[in-house]
């Protein structure tokens, strides 16, 4: 799954890497939680176009902004059948861009382990996604997010066994058009992504603690994680 992401490039830095201008509200974070607003693009006339949009996607039923059928992911498996999400995988995809994004590996005893999973060899990772605006009881429009999962790479389930949807650049077009998504494009999706995860202090398990320190690899008396996911799989022993 995805509870937990980074984005920290600067605003200037945005249509450089990403070819959108940036949206008004946009500031570098390091602890993105559910419920906040967070940076998509979303296919337009003339290209993406990035907007902030709340995470948390809203079913087409719902009514109310803190709906308890709310959901920060989807299963890219099922979502283009499921009532709450069929719609939006066929005409609302998106990508959510990131640093890199957080999980927890469970442990025998004692509270859970945090690492901070990264690009090798990107500066920045685009997240499949799907959105929908809905209208309120009170007559507004509230546009959510939610990030799509998948099956975690082998070199990384030691640590969860779900991961979200990566999509590469050469595939963020392909992602974002109107089209149904076909066997081709699952494929690509579903293929191994260049991570490495590092360990990192709990103090990220506080939504309300947003620094760069969050994602800087544990240091001290304790051991320095390994830099290789497929490392990592002894230590739930």
């Amino acid at each position: 799954m995805c509870g937990r992401f980074a984005l920290s490039v600067l605003p200037g830095e945005i249509p450089d890497l990403l070819g959108v201008a940036t949206p008004e509200g946009y500031r570098p974070r390091w602890n993105i939680a559910p419920d906040s607003p967070i940076l998509v693009l979303r296919a337009g006339s003339a290209g993406p176009r990035a907007a902030m949009l709340r995470w948390g996607f809203l079913p087409p039923w719902a009514v109310e902004a803190r709906d308890p059928g709310r959901q920060i992911n989807a299963r890219i498996e099922t979502a283009a059948a499921k009532p709450a999400f069929r719609a939006a995988f066929l005409k609302g995809r998106c990508l959510v861009p990131a640093d890199g994004f957080f999980e927890w590996q469970k442990q025998p005893k004692g509270p859970a382990r945090p690492f901070f999973v990264r690009p090798r060899d990107a500066r920045i990772l685009t997240f499949a996604g799907i959105w929908r605006r809905n209208r309120l009881a009170d007559g507004s429009l509230l546009d959510t997010v939610a990030i799509l999962t998948r099956d975690a790479d082998p070199a990384l389930a030691p640590i969860h066994p779900r991961m979200p949807v990566v999509v590469p650049a050469a595939l963020r077009a392909r992602w974002l058009a109107a089209e149904p998504v076909d066997a081709p494009l699952r494929e690509a999706l579903a293929q191994p992504v260049d991570l490495e995860a590092v360990e990192v202090s709990r103090a990220v398990n506080d939504p309300r603690n947003d620094g760069p320190e969050l994602v800087r690899p544990l240091a001290g008396d304790r051991p320095a994680p390994s830099s290789r996911l497929e490392d990592l799989g002894p230590r739930l022993l």
